[in-house]
């Protein structure tokens, strides 16, 4: 899939790297700006950053939509981009011992390649009858907003990383054999799975993730930072206060929705330090 679609056939994670080289790529066409009240704002008019992620979107949709079973071999880590492509698989296939994570938060951004999307899903499977949307909202956001990590594929499943349905092998010499199985396995009456419609939580959910996030930055907990990057996350995962929870949206409008937060935080000073930070020392900065 990525010689297809251009990319390299390595990455597993987000491409930090490429993520800056659109950004300055864009300068003249990328501002972050100040308005009256001193809140920065982001104006994008160039093709890089929306290109990025358009790709992103595309393939990920692909993945999930094809008229055949893909399946993920998970060995190692899979962070970010990487677990945003696994979180779009039809099954996974992942060794004991992999670690699985939606880190974006730490460089300042949210998951914009389907994560935020297809966490709320997983989340809404696991907790919604008969609570509604709000509370696999906060569950998405906890886990999205902590760039929580898995220890092992067994807590990955806990999380919601991975399904039930998803296999984990012991060994990790037979991952392979055993996610080509799986594949097999999944072949006879595949068909694509049915697009779904999501409720988002709206005014009924947003002013309540807002308050727990409040309550983390003044414990100390949170930074200013994390709060620009958890109230971006909070609207992406709630639809915000004008969402109807009574009128269920379909995945586009979330991966809209993620993307125009990805591109917004992108234009922020603050995710722009956390970026060159990660890119000079490997490590994220608290802002």
């Amino acid at each position: 899939m990525a010689d297809v679609m251009g990319w390299p056939p390595s990455a597993s994670g987000e491409d930090k790297a490429s993520l800056w080289s659109w950004k300055r790529r864009d300068e003249g066409d990328c501002r972050s700006r100040r308005d009256r009240r001193g809140r920065y704002g982001f104006r994008h008019r160039g093709p890089s950053g929306n290109a990025f992620i358009d790709r992103g979107h595309a393939t990920f949709r692909a993945i999930k939509y094809a008229p055949f079973p893909v399946v993920g071999a998970l060995a190692g880590m899979a962070f970010g981009g990487g677990c945003e492509i696994l979180l779009h698989c039809s099954a996974i296939q992942a060794h004991a011992e992999a670690s699985i994570g939606l880190v974006e938060t730490k460089i300042g951004v949210v998951p914009g390649w389907g994560g935020c999307k297809e966490m709320l899903i997983r989340q809404y499977a696991l907790t919604a009858a008969p609570h509604g949307p709000v509370a696999p909202a906060i569950a998405a956001f906890n886990l999205i907003a902590s760039a929580r990590v898995s220890g092992s594929a067994f807590e990955a499943r806990n999380l919601g990383l991975l399904r039930v349905t998803d296999g984990i092998t012991m060994n990790r010499d037979r991952l392979l054999a055993d996610a080509k199985r799986k594949a097999l396995d999944l072949v006879p009456g595949y068909s694509a799975p049915e697009r779904p419609k999501i409720a988002l939580a709206g005014l009924s959910g947003a002013p309540a993730i807002r308050n727990l996030l409040d309550s983390e930055v003044i414990a100390g907990r949170a930074t200013a930072h994390d709060r620009v990057v958890g109230i971006a996350l909070i609207d992406t995962l709630t639809g915000g206060v004008s969402a109807d929870p009574l009128k269920p949206v379909g995945e586009d409008e979330i991966t809209a929705m993620e993307k125009r937060a990805f591109i917004a935080l992108c234009g922020t000073p603050g995710t722009v330090a956390r970026v060159k930070h990660m890119l000079a020392t490997g490590k994220p900065l608290r802002n």
